[in-house]
Order: structure tokens, then C-alpha cells, then sequence
């Protein structure tokens, strides 16, 4: 979940690391750093905050071979020490590593190092330098090889050479302005060069400033072909005060870049089971809820439809079907768990398809068969726009299969309009100690949503519950100091659920409705109406908003949440 940004070349490398660690900060921010060379000796300086931080203690650099991070922690505490780079025991080596090696304690049971963090980074920068091999890159390929886990890493050498390689974590290579950057993301790259080199799973690569060469596992060299870098999906907002804010106000950019591609393109490429019997989503957190919403759309044209998390599917006793679709959803297409399933599920032989908003990202790799979203870059750790593209595409995905006139779609994306919540309505949810998110069938969804999003960027410790759950153990958490936040678009449930909001109200317990019916007796936030099934589209932006509002009135920045990064890359 750490971010890395290398290059090499009589160019202003500083400021390029810089800028390109301002970039990955979504992939953590609890420290960050560079390494270079200064006076035939390797230099490293980091700190613990954001990349600001870095940027006014590196002001004086100049170099042109240097290694940078942005840090999200897994082995050891946020602290200076634990920043990286990290250097080797002789200090002519210096790493930069995104992953988790496994076995790092029976390594590092092995060396004999004065340890100056508590990484597993560390003990793999001096695993490559114990190797006997000769050269750099032989060294690193030998010390992967004993390694458990994944990685993207780069190393600086005091000699001014560059190693980048990659197990399960991202990695691109790409020239610019006459140097060479490896980068965690292609969105440092985007607007440095349309081209770039993806290294596959044990691939490896040198960077020198006159040119870079690739190696396979095996040290041989291998040549690599050069790919585009996809603009298509680019999103272009005003940018408001945060990334959240300006992506959640994109909802109806992103719902027309999806509908404009998927009535001219179709989904004719999207290899399907001859005999498909059922669709299962696996997913994790945000992504999780869309295959959730998803299965509802699926099980309305017939198909049998699952939904499983994916930390928890690989670890299971489910019955694979071999004439069953298992589709893998995640906005990076880096997410740990639900590739770790992918993997199982390709052993199997069953169809797969990635839904994914990043290109060239290892789920589409795996999954081959790929239904692409069009929410353009998001930023901002809370996930927005993403999950409308993931809802709407799936939503259009079953009108395809079950054979289903788009027109509602259509419909639904000219007369959307962002509901504002009030200012009011937040400084009254602020008096509440407890707030619980209720709803039925696809507003139930839509709760569990909404609560992931208060708690991911305010703390609140909200929860979510379908309504006719309250009197089964829910109930005795309502009291005078408890909020319920009851949300209403379907109809078929109206009357029940309007049933438990008076039980609420029984028991002291205030409530705030979102709705697209007129309900009296209730503090309510009215919404448009379009129709039922993709109401949860028009329902979920408003309690972003809610979301956003709160944690601002809190004091917090929501765009870097406590403890959370973007991309989920160790399990």
C-alpha cells in the first residue's frame, strides 16, 4: 500500500520524485522519503508526515539518480527509523519496497546486522547484499528468490545504478525527458509520457541514464514491448477544497462516460459461460457493497447471484461451478484478498471477469476478461465516484445479459442531479453519540454504504442494519442519544419499514429520513426520483455528503483517514 517513485537522468530528478510522491500519497501517509547519491556516498532523509514535509527538508538536493517513498505502515510503528529508504549494512545500498515479505523473521535470524528499524524492508535490502553473485542485479534476482510474499521495490546503488522488480505489486518503468522513472502508479507518468513498460510477475529491470533492461527470474534478459497509456477514462473536474469533495461532485461525469461507452462499445468482448447458470461477486470493503447491489440486478433477470467477501471466500467450503461467472470487483485492481481469490478461481478453470477502474492493473491480468469503469483517477482513500461507476456499469452489464432495454438508464443519467445535505441537518446529526443506518433490500445496501463511509472519514462508530433486524438485538442500542438514519426508495417495503422507524421513535430514538416519497412526522431529505433500481445511485451521493460534512465539522481531513490507505496490497 506504500507508494514508490524512482529515476535516473540529467533531469531535475529531485522535483520529479517530488511531485511523483504527491501523487502516491493516496497509498499512504504516515512517512515518506528519498535516497541519493552525494559525494560518491548514498544519502537518505525522511520523515514522518506527508510529502511537504519531505519536500522542505530535500530543498538543497541535487542529484540524478534518486529513490523515493510515501509509507503506509504493516511491519513496524510510524516512526523516522521505520521510514523509507532503508540502507544496507555497508550503506552502498539503499531500498524502497511496497508488499510484505513473509519469512523476513527467519531471515533476519540469519544476518548479523545492527538493525535500525522494525521492517521486513530492511532485511531484504540486506539479504541482496549478503548474495554472492556479481552484480546488482543478479544479487537482487538471488535474494527474491528466498523471499515469501510480494514486492515492488527499488534499490540505489552507490555506484548509481537503479534495480526495480515486482511480485504481485505494481511496478512501471518508462522513459522521460531523457531519464527513467519506476513508479507504483501510471498516474505519475500520465502527463510525463504517453508511453510505458509494465513488469510482470519476477520481472526485473535496470535503470541507467542511458537506457533500461529487463530480466526475467532466471537473469536472462528479455525484451519488453512498450504500452499506451489509456486517457479514455480521465475525468475532468474543478477542483474543490478535496480530492473527496471534487470526486463525489463528478457523479454525473462518470455516469455518462459509462453510458456513452457501454451503448457505442457493448459488451460483446466479455467471454461468458456457453451454459451460465449463476454470477458470484467477491470483493472487499466499498467494492464488496457495488457486487452486493450488483447480485439484486443479476437475480432480477433470473441468474442465481452470490455475493462473498473476498477475505473470506479463499478460506471457505463454497462448491466452485464451473458454469458460473465469478466476477472480482476493485476500483485499483490491486486488492489483496480479492486477488488472492482470483488466483483460486483460475486454478479451477472457471470464468472470471475483473471489474476494475486501473489499467493494466494484476486483477485484469489475472482475470484476463476485464469490464472496465470510467470514474477516472480517484484519490481521495474513501471510494466515491468508483463505486457509482462499479454500480452503473454492473446495472447495464445484467440489462445486456438479461436482454433488458437501457432506456431507464438513460432516463436516470439526464435528469440526475447532486443532492446536497444540508448544513443543518449535519449540525443536528452532530449532537449524537450512536447513529445507525437502516434500509430495506436495496436501501439496506445503500446503509451499509453509507455507515462505512462515516466511519471510514469521522470516526463515528456507525453501523448499518436491514430495519426488520432492529427488534432481533439492534433495538437495545436506541436510546435519547441515538440517531437513526432511515433511507426509503422501494416501495414493496414502504409500509414495513416506516413500522420500524416507529418502533424507534418508541423508544427515544430520533430519526432522519432520506427518501424520494414525502413522509410527514420525520426530519427528511428529499431525493429525485428515477427508477427503483438504480435509486441507489441517487440515494448513496447524499450521505457522502453527509459523510464529508461531518468529518470536516469534526476537524478532520478526509482525504487521508487515520490508519487507512487506498490500495489494499497485503492481506
Amino acid at each position: 500500500m506504500c507508494g514508490i517513485c524512482a529515476c535516473i537522468g540529467n533531469f531535475l530528478c529531485k522535483d520529479f520524485i517530488i511531485d511523483g510522491l504527491k501523487k502516491l500519497e493516496y497509498r499512504g501517509y504516515d512517512s515518506a522519503g528519498i535516497s541519493f547519491i552525494d559525494n560518491n556516498a548514498l544519502k537518505v532523509i525522511k520523515t514522518v508526515g506527508d510529502i511537504d514535509a519531505l519536500s522542505k527538508l530535500a530543498e538543497g538536493v541535487k542529484a540524478d539518480a534518486i529513490i523515493g517513498h510515501t509509507r503506509w505502515a504493516t511491519h513496524g510503528g510510524v516512526t523516522v527509523e521505520n521510514a523509507h529508504p532503508h540502507l544496507s549494512k555497508s550503506g552502498k545500498l539503499a531500498i524502497v519496497h511496497n508488499g510484505v515479505i513473509e519469512n523476513y523473521k527467519d531471515l533476519k535470524a540469519q544476518m548479523d546486522v545492527e538493525w535500525k528499524s522494525s521492517t521486513d524492508s530492511e532485511v531484504f535490502v540486506n539479504l541482496i547484499e549478503r548474495q554472492k553473485e556479481d552484480c546488482l542485479i543478479r544479487k537482487v534476482i538471488s535474494a527474491s528468490k528466498k523471499v515469501e510474499g510480494s514486492f515492488a521495490i527499488a534499490l540505489l546503488s552507490a555506484d548509481g545504478e537503479i534495480v526495480a522488480g515486482r511480485r504481485e505489486n505494481p511496478l512501471y518503468i518508462a522513459e522521460v525527458d531523457g531519464g527513467f522513472v519506476a513508479t507504483s502508479d501510471l498516474y505519475v507518468l500520465s502527463e510525463k509520457t504517453e508511453n510505458y513498460f509494465a513488469l510482470e510477475n519476477d520481472e526485473f529491470a535496470v535503470l541507467k541514464k542511458s537506457g533500461v533492461e529487463f530480466y526475467d527470474k532466471n537473469g536472462e534478459k528479455i525484451a519488453k514491448k512498450q504500452q499506451k497509456i489509456e486517457k479514455f477514462n480521465k475525468i475532468s473536474a474543478k477542483f474543490k477544497n478535496t480530492h473527496m469533495e471534487s470526486e463525489i461532485f463528478e457523479a454525473k461525469d462518470v455516469l455518462e462516460k459509462t453510458l456513452d461507452f457501454y451503448l457505442k462499445y457493448g459488451f460483446s468482448t466479455i467471454k461468458i459461460p456457453k451454459n451460465l447458470q449463476e454470477i458470484n461477486f467477491i470483493a472487499c470493503g466499498t467494492a464488496y457493497h457495488s457486487g452486493l447491489v450488483a447480485a439484486e440486478y443479476f437475480k432480477k433477470i433470473g441468474l442465481p447471484s452470490h455475493t462473498y467477501i473476498a477475505s473470506e471466500f479463499r478460506y471457505g467450503n463454497e462448491v466452485l461451478n464451473l458454469n458460473a461467472l465469478y466476477v472480482f470487483i476493485s476500483q485499483s485492481g490491486e486488492t489483496a484478498d480479492t486477488i488472492a481469490s482470483a488466483k483460486l478461481i483460475k486454478e479451477s478453470g472457471c470464468k472470471m471477469l475483473a471489474v476494475t477502474n486501473t489499467q493494466n492493473c494484476f486483477l485484469n491480468q489475472i482475470c484476463q476478461n476485464v469490464l472496465p469503469t470510467f470514474a477516472g483517477k480517484e484519490i481521495a482513500v474513501a471510494s466515491t465516484k468508483a463505486y457509482l461507476a462499479q454500480v452503473f456499469s454492473l446495472y447495464l452489464f445484467a440489462c445486456f445479459l438479461g436482454g433488458r432495454d437501457v432506456k431507464e438508464a438513460s432516463d436516470a443519467v439526464s435528469k440526475f442531479e447532486i443532492v446536497d445535505f444540508p448544513d443543518s441537518l449535519t449540525q443536528y446529526a452532530l449532537k449524537f453519540k450512536k447513529i445507525i443506518f437502516v434500509g430495506r433490500g436495496l436501501d439496506y445496501i445503500t446503509a451499509l454504504e453509507a455507515s462505512l463511509k462515516l466511519k471510514e472519514i469521522s470516526y463515528i462508530n456507525s453501523i448499518a442494519i436491514a430495519s426488520g433486524e432492529l427488534k432481533h438485538g439492534t433495538l437495545a442500542l436506541v436510546d435519547n442519544e441515538t440517531l437513526v438514519v432511515g433511507i426509503l426508495t422501494q416501495q414493496k417495503t414502504r409500509e414495513k419499514f416506516l413500522t420500524n422507524l416507529e418502533e424507534v421513535k418508541a423508544r427515544g430514538g430520533e430519526i432522519l429520513l432520506v427518501s424520494n416519497c414525502i413522509e410527514e412526522g420525520y426530519n427528511c431529505l428529499t431525493l429525485p426520483n428515477c427508477a427503483e433500481d438504480l435509486m441507489p445511485i441517487y440515494s448513496v451521493v447524499p450521505l457522502q455528503i453527509f459523510a464529508l460534512k461531518m468529518c470536516k465539522k469534526l476537524g478532520f481531513n478526509p482525504d487521508k483517514p487515520r490508519n487507512l490507505a487506498k490500495s489494499v496490497t497485503v492481506e
